[in-house]
């Protein structure tokens, strides 16, 4: 539901998904435009800044349909215009489009109670070493589930901002080698990152999309393993 309303709400503002991201101290739209497909839902503090920012409170906000409010009062207001014959039939049609309804099973609840498993955490930031399956979990997501994936992971740190926020989960498929330019997951000796991919002369160079952070060097003296793709 707030994917839904975020849209609603700024669309209702005249702002585009930059302005809305500026307002909110970020550089570019990327995080609005993940947040708006439902891929994930931002922090409790961004929460706070957006319920400001519309005047709407967070419970409503995140349970819902704002935009039902204005298409409510369209619909009222048609009705009404009918004469008691024409009511008549609105209603009938209205109650058994209802019944129909109600028969139906919404794919989303199903996909909430199937659930993922979270293989491990991988670091957006210095490094966490956390693949071991033992340390995996399952729970329930809201977001979009790719197609085909092989390996879920939460991701840890904040240095692949805007594009993968902390405790956002990514979607990995198994690869075994580096590709170049593509974000994958790596192990590098004891650490494991997500990090976007540079194969030079005699180093595999790691890049943040965080500015603030430094580029990681790995060559024949680590242990790498290239873990897999991150998919979209």
């Amino acid at each position: 539901m707030f994917a839904k309303n975020l849209k609603f709400l700024r669309e209702k503002h005249n702002m585009e998904q930059l302005d809305l991201a500026k307002k909110l101290g970020r550089k570019s739209s990327s995080s609005v435009s993940e947040w708006e497909k439902g891929k994930y839902t931002p922090k409790l503090k961004v929460l706070n800044e957006i319920s400001k920012l519309f005047n709407v409170d967070i419970d409503k906000l995140m349970n819902i349909d704002l935009s039902s409010g204005d298409e409510n009062k369209n619909i009222v207001t048609i009705y009404n215009q009918l004469n008691i014959e024409r009511q008549t039939k609105v209603y009938n049609y209205a109650q058994h489009e209802l019944e129909e309804q109600n028969k139906i099973i919404d794919i989303n609840e199903i996909r909430e109670k199937q659930g993922i498993y979270l293989q491990s955490k991988v670091s957006a930031g210095t490094g966490i070493l956390d693949l071991d399956p033992t340390y995996g979990e399952t729970i329930t997501y809201n977001g979009e589930i790719p197609n085909h994936y092989d390996l879920a992971f939460l991701v840890s740190g904040n240095s692949m901002t805007p594009t993968f926020e902390d405790g956002e989960v990514i979607f990995v498929e198994k690869y075994p080698n580096p590709i170049n330019g593509a974000i994958m997951v790596v192990q590098i000796d004891d650490k494991a990152y997500i990090k976007k991919v540079y194969l030079e002369k005699d180093n595999l160079r790691l890049v943040s999309l965080n500015q603030d952070y430094d580029d990681i060097l790995a060559d024949g003296t680590n242990n790498i393993r290239i873990v897999g793709k991150v998919v979209f």
